[in-house]
């Protein structure tokens, strides 16, 4: 197995403390000094670093030769450096390593990882693990892991985070990519069905749990017409609950009203919200009001009620576009800020607001586990 410890440099960066030897001899070696971005994470384009010569100080330590700017090369000099190939394949192996864990994103802190195979990760000898894939294969996973709990409680526990962890990160890496890819509504409303953790804190940091995806709120007329449906119905996390509704638009959904590809101003450093916006949150204090007169049938009160879950002036919580919508106009943050900071009832979330929120979770999640046992690159043969 590799380790390799990585140090966050800033939101999207971080540094890899232990470098990729390319050559070493007595007192000089080669190296290539790494770092990560999740910035291009879609486009595979992770991996950054330099190629530096050092020099071994009287101490032991090692040390940067001095650098010099090609540009001051004069004509006809030139730089040039040759590597054999056993030195190429050092460097293609450790960056392939480093590929596999820049995948993962970018984690705030230090942290360790792991990279090797199955069998060296369980570290147990290769003819029990062709066993083990034998009783998977004849559908015995259940008894398996049943001794596996029974014998070794704590390395079930850690290879039940590892598997969660694992998925999340994918689940992140697909949001992410999504963004630039005009998926549908119908899109994210399966996304998020397949991943109700994302909802994970609510504004407020209130944990959310999913209680019914497309909800019907009621509100139909006597001939059953006009009933209304929303995306997720939540709830609050502690001994009470309170439910919550969701509501999801696509990331790309204008929260001003463009003309001529720009923000439209009213007046005053002012600009016009979309009809999109104003139309999804108008939808949504409906939604909840309707929601509100018809948790008070017996049927829906017994049902919810025998779960400690109860609706008293539900909340409901917009997800919608994208903060890139107005970085770059001043005007246009004030006005979005101060709308929804003064909006009652409603929270109203961009989806890269939602997507830290997430990648807070899975970060959160893996500082709190004693070993970094989530961030083993393979899967285990279980």
């Amino acid at each position: 197995m590799d380790k390799f410890t990585t140090e966050s440099t800033s939101r999207y960066s971080q540094k890899v403390l232990e470098p990729i030897i390319i050559y070493q001899k007595d007192r000089t070696r080669c190296i290539f000094r790494a770092e990560m971005n999740d910035a291009k994470l879609a486009k595979g384009e992770t991996v950054s670093g330099t190629i530096i010569h050092q020099r071994k100080k009287h101490t032991d330590e090692w040390e940067d030769i001095s650098e010099f700017t090609l540009s001051q090369l004069k004509v006809g000099e030139g730089v040039k450096l040759h590597f054999d190939s056993e030195q190429i394949k050092l460097l293609y192996d450790g960056l392939t390593k480093l590929y596999e864990v820049s995948q993962k994103g970018v984690y705030s802190g230090r942290n360790e990882w792991i990279v090797g195979k199955a069998n060296e990760i369980i570290t147990v000898p290769e003819e029990r693990i062709v066993f083990i894939k034998e009783l998977l294969k004849k559908n015995h996973g259940e008894e398996v892991w049943t001794q596996l709990i029974a014998n070794n409680p704590d390395l079930a526990t850690k290879l039940s985070y590892s598997r969660i962890q694992s998925q999340r990160l994918t689940s992140l890496n697909e949001f992410q990519k999504s963004f630039t890819e005009n998926k549908s509504e119908l899109y994210w409303q399966q996304y998020f069905e397949k991943n109700t953790w994302v909802f994970g804190y609510g504004l407020k940091y209130v944990f959310l749990k999913v209680l019914q995806d497309q909800p019907n709120y009621g509100g139909a007329d006597y001939s059953g017409k006009g009933a209304q449906q929303g995306d997720f119905l939540c709830s609050t996390e502690a001994s009470i609950h309170f439910t919550v509704l969701v509501e999801i638009k696509r990331p790309d959904t204008p929260l001003f009203k463009i003309t001529k590809g720009r923000i439209e101003k009213y007046r005053n450093g002012a600009c016009q919200l979309s009809e999109d916006l104003t139309g999804a949150i108008s939808q949504l204090q409906v939604n909840c009001r309707t929601w509100e007169a018809e948790a008070r049938n017996v049927r829906n009160f017994e049902k919810l009620s025998n779960k400690k879950t109860y609706t008293i002036n539900p909340k409901g919580i917009l997800i919608i576009g994208h903060t890139n919508q107005f970085d770059d106009d001043a005007d246009a943050r004030q006005t979005f800020e101060s709308f929804r900071t003064h909006l009652n009832g409603i929270d109203i979330i961009t989806y890269d607001e939602l997507f830290d929120r997430a990648k807070f979770i899975v970060e959160c999640t893996n500082e709190n586990q004693p070993v970094n046992e989530s961030q083993i690159i393979e899967d285990v043969p279980f």
